[in-house]
């Protein structure tokens, strides 16, 4: 059996700039013939918070509309609070 969590990582601050990791979590585990556990930590994308702008950023260098990751990762958008207030675009 396999369980999967999306979540944010433990953000980075360096000269104004905020990037905030996002990972999926995966623990796989079977009782079959005994006990097997083993679980992968894989980086899916980043949040670059910047003064002017918040952007997200697949693995693959895509730019991903950040409303939808929010939907996928509601975790960022606490993460977010937390570096700066967040506000909803108009």
């Amino acid at each position: 059996m396999t369980k999967t969590i999306l979540s944010t990582d433990k953000p980075v601050s360096v000269n104004g700039f905020s990037i905030i990791p996002v990972v999926k979590f995966s623990l796989h585990y079977s009782f079959a013939a005994g006990i097997s556990i083993f679980s992968i930590k894989q980086p899916i994308a980043v949040v670059i918070v910047s003064p002017s702008q918040i952007k997200a950023i697949s693995i693959t260098g895509e730019t991903i509309a950040l409303e939808q990751l929010i939907q996928e990762v509601p975790s960022i958008k606490e993460t977010l609070e937390e570096i700066q207030p967040y506000q909803d675009s108009p």
